[in-house]
Protein backbone atom coordinates (compact mmCIF):
# COMPACT_ATOMS: atom_id res chain seq x y z
CA UNK A 1 0.00 0.00 0.00
CA UNK A 2 1.07 3.58 -0.72
CA UNK A 3 0.68 4.90 2.62
CA UNK A 4 2.70 2.12 3.98
CA UNK A 5 6.09 3.06 2.17
CA UNK A 6 5.63 7.00 2.80
CA UNK A 7 6.09 5.78 6.20
CA UNK A 8 8.79 3.83 5.53
CA UNK A 9 10.52 6.06 4.14
CA UNK A 10 9.88 8.42 7.36
CA UNK A 11 11.00 6.08 9.75
CA UNK A 12 13.96 4.94 7.79
CA UNK A 13 14.93 8.30 7.75
CA UNK A 14 14.33 8.78 11.58
CA UNK A 15 16.39 5.34 11.62
CA UNK A 16 19.09 6.53 9.91
CA UNK A 17 19.87 9.00 12.33
CA UNK A 18 19.73 6.84 15.59
CA UNK A 19 21.43 4.18 13.72
CA UNK A 20 24.50 6.23 13.24
CA UNK A 21 25.64 5.87 16.94
CA UNK A 22 25.19 2.68 16.95
CA UNK A 23 26.31 1.58 13.59
CA UNK A 24 27.99 3.30 10.54
CA UNK A 25 25.61 2.54 8.00
CA UNK A 26 21.49 1.61 7.60
CA UNK A 27 21.41 -2.19 6.68
CA UNK A 28 18.68 -3.79 4.29
CA UNK A 29 17.84 -5.74 7.21
CA UNK A 30 17.18 -2.50 9.23
CA UNK A 31 14.74 -1.53 6.77
CA UNK A 32 13.33 -4.44 6.61
CA UNK A 33 12.45 -4.73 10.34
CA UNK A 34 10.89 -1.26 10.33
CA UNK A 35 8.66 -2.37 7.03
CA UNK A 36 7.57 -5.34 9.24
CA UNK A 37 6.70 -3.25 12.14
CA UNK A 38 4.67 -0.92 9.92
CA UNK A 39 2.94 -3.82 8.27
CA UNK A 40 2.07 -5.15 11.49
CA UNK A 41 0.20 -2.32 12.79
CA UNK A 42 -1.06 -0.69 9.89
CA UNK A 43 -4.69 -2.22 10.00
CA UNK A 44 -4.20 -0.49 13.83
CA UNK A 45 -3.41 2.62 12.36
CA UNK A 46 -5.68 2.93 9.76
CA UNK A 47 -8.60 2.61 11.94
CA UNK A 48 -7.06 5.33 14.13
CA UNK A 49 -7.24 7.37 11.69
CA UNK A 50 -10.77 6.57 10.41
CA UNK A 51 -11.95 7.28 13.93
CA UNK A 52 -10.83 11.01 13.99
CA UNK A 53 -11.75 11.09 10.51
CA UNK A 54 -15.28 10.58 11.86
CA UNK A 55 -14.59 12.28 15.06
CA UNK A 56 -14.06 15.56 13.12
CA UNK A 57 -13.03 17.67 16.46
CA UNK A 58 -12.42 21.03 15.64
CA UNK A 59 -9.14 22.90 17.02
CA UNK A 60 -8.67 22.97 20.63
CA UNK A 61 -11.59 20.72 21.20
CA UNK A 62 -10.15 17.56 19.52
CA UNK A 63 -10.68 15.75 23.13
CA UNK A 64 -11.57 12.39 21.26
CA UNK A 65 -8.77 12.51 18.47
CA UNK A 66 -6.20 13.54 21.19
CA UNK A 67 -7.24 10.70 23.84
CA UNK A 68 -7.33 8.08 20.94
CA UNK A 69 -3.59 8.82 19.98
CA UNK A 70 -2.59 8.67 23.64
CA UNK A 71 -4.16 5.90 24.40
CA UNK A 72 -2.47 3.64 21.54
CA UNK A 73 0.86 5.85 21.95
CA UNK A 74 1.11 4.39 26.08
CA UNK A 75 0.10 0.96 24.72
CA UNK A 76 2.95 1.28 22.64
CA UNK A 77 5.21 1.98 25.17
CA UNK A 78 5.62 5.84 25.06
CA UNK A 79 4.92 7.76 28.69
CA UNK A 80 2.61 10.82 27.76
CA UNK A 81 1.98 13.78 29.35
CA UNK A 82 -1.12 15.49 28.23
CA UNK A 83 -2.22 19.09 28.42
CA UNK A 84 1.06 21.20 27.49
CA UNK A 85 1.54 24.08 27.24
CA UNK A 86 -2.07 24.77 28.54
CA UNK A 87 -3.59 23.35 25.89
CA UNK A 88 -6.73 20.27 27.39
CA UNK A 89 -5.69 18.70 23.73
CA UNK A 90 -1.85 19.13 23.39
CA UNK A 91 0.42 15.98 24.67
CA UNK A 92 3.77 14.92 24.18
CA UNK A 93 4.29 11.18 24.08
CA UNK A 94 7.88 10.23 24.76
CA UNK A 95 10.27 7.13 25.20
CA UNK A 96 14.01 6.41 25.74
CA UNK A 97 16.32 9.43 27.11
CA UNK A 98 19.23 11.43 26.46
CA UNK A 99 20.22 12.61 22.58
CA UNK A 100 19.69 12.47 20.05
CA UNK A 101 16.34 13.63 20.75
CA UNK A 102 14.02 13.42 17.70
CA UNK A 103 11.03 14.66 17.45
CA UNK A 104 7.64 13.74 15.44
CA UNK A 105 4.74 16.30 15.23
CA UNK A 106 1.05 14.66 14.92
CA UNK A 107 -2.14 16.66 13.87
CA UNK A 108 -5.61 15.75 14.75
CA UNK A 109 -7.64 19.07 14.13
CA UNK A 110 -10.86 19.10 11.58
CA UNK A 111 -12.24 22.33 10.04
CA UNK A 112 -15.29 23.93 10.05
CA UNK A 113 -17.85 23.50 7.13
CA UNK A 114 -16.41 20.38 5.52
CA UNK A 115 -18.08 17.27 7.29
CA UNK A 116 -17.86 14.80 4.10
CA UNK A 117 -18.67 10.97 4.19
CA UNK A 118 -15.59 9.25 3.68
CA UNK A 119 -14.75 7.08 0.54
CA UNK A 120 -17.12 9.37 -1.57
CA UNK A 121 -15.53 11.68 -4.14
CA UNK A 122 -18.77 14.36 -4.23
CA UNK A 123 -19.88 16.55 -2.22
CA UNK A 124 -21.86 14.62 0.53
CA UNK A 125 -21.56 16.10 4.24
CA UNK A 126 -22.38 13.99 6.95
CA UNK A 127 -23.52 16.76 8.90
CA UNK A 128 -24.69 19.99 6.88
CA UNK A 129 -22.35 22.98 7.75
CA UNK A 130 -20.60 20.51 10.56
CA UNK A 131 -16.64 19.84 10.51
CA UNK A 132 -14.35 17.74 8.46
CA UNK A 133 -11.12 16.74 7.70
CA UNK A 134 -10.39 18.71 4.38
CA UNK A 135 -6.49 18.72 5.06
CA UNK A 136 -6.03 15.32 6.29
CA UNK A 137 -4.86 16.06 9.84
CA UNK A 138 -6.65 12.17 10.29
CA UNK A 139 -4.33 10.68 8.11
CA UNK A 140 -1.29 13.34 9.82
CA UNK A 141 -1.87 12.20 13.46
CA UNK A 142 -2.14 8.27 13.16
CA UNK A 143 0.12 8.14 10.28
CA UNK A 144 2.88 9.94 12.39
CA UNK A 145 1.90 7.93 15.45
CA UNK A 146 2.50 4.52 13.33
CA UNK A 147 6.08 5.93 11.95
CA UNK A 148 6.77 6.75 15.98
CA UNK A 149 6.16 2.65 17.17
CA UNK A 150 8.11 1.98 14.32
CA UNK A 151 10.97 4.28 15.43
CA UNK A 152 10.62 2.71 19.07
CA UNK A 153 10.34 -0.43 18.21
CA UNK A 154 13.88 -0.06 16.03
CA UNK A 155 15.48 1.73 18.88
CA UNK A 156 14.48 -1.10 21.51
CA UNK A 157 15.31 -4.05 19.48
CA UNK A 158 19.11 -2.31 18.23
CA UNK A 159 19.49 -1.20 22.00
CA UNK A 160 19.95 2.98 20.59
CA UNK A 161 20.05 5.26 22.97
CA UNK A 162 17.92 8.58 22.42
CA UNK A 163 14.85 10.27 23.12
CA UNK A 164 11.85 9.63 20.85
CA UNK A 165 9.39 12.38 21.20
CA UNK A 166 5.66 12.53 19.45
CA UNK A 167 3.84 15.71 19.70
CA UNK A 168 0.39 15.94 19.63
CA UNK A 169 -0.33 19.12 18.32
CA UNK A 170 -3.97 20.48 18.30
CA UNK A 171 -5.51 23.53 16.41
CA UNK A 172 -2.85 23.34 13.29
CA UNK A 173 -5.50 25.36 11.53
CA UNK A 174 -5.66 28.71 12.41
CA UNK A 175 -5.20 28.16 16.23
CA UNK A 176 -1.23 28.00 16.48
CA UNK A 177 -1.30 25.31 18.82
CA UNK A 178 2.33 24.25 17.39
CA UNK A 179 3.47 27.73 18.37
CA UNK A 180 2.46 27.61 22.02
CA UNK A 181 3.83 24.38 22.43
CA UNK A 182 7.56 25.99 21.34
CA UNK A 183 6.75 29.26 23.64
CA UNK A 184 6.11 26.21 26.60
Amino acid sequence: MTVNRVLVVSAGMLCGVLAAQACAQETAADKKAIVATIDANASTYKQVSKQIWDYAELGYHETKSSQLLQDHLKEAGFTVQAGVADEPTGFIASYGQGKPVIAILGEFDALPGLSQKAMVATREPIVEGGSGHGCGHNLLGSGAALAAVAVKDYMVKNHIAGTLRYYGTPAEEGGSGKVYMVRD
